[in-house]
């Protein structure tokens, strides 16, 4: 639950990369982070098998480790890399590890 809500804040809160007028949206982007966090461990765990490790608050943090496992972790992990980065506003990559993959 926690996880469709984080899918359906992201695409919204990443457009601050933007800047100028898109920075209106720092609440939704500071309420999806907020978001991020719980989601990544509570549900997230449960969801991967995977605790993040120290350092890795945020999903997409704890992404750029998962991307290198080579088990269905990294399978799974490398696809919701690409859509994240692909959504990413300014080009360049928000999983920096999943490029190439």
């Amino acid at each position: 639950m926690i996880t469709l809500l984080l899918a359906l804040l992201y695409p919204i809160a990443i457009q601050i990369e933007r800047g100028g007028w898109w920075r209106l949206l720092a609440p939704v982007t500071l309420f999806a982070l907020l978001v991020d966090v719980i989601a990544n461990y509570t549900e997230l765990v449960v969801l991967t098998f995977d605790f993040p490790r120290r350092g890795e608050w945020t999903f997409s943090t704890r992404l750029e480790r998962l991307v290198l496992s080579s088990d269905w972790r990294g399978r799974a992990a490398r696809p919701i890399s690409r859509l994240l980065n692909w959504i990413a506003p300014t080009g360049h990559p928000h999983i920096k590890n999943a490029i190439g993959k």
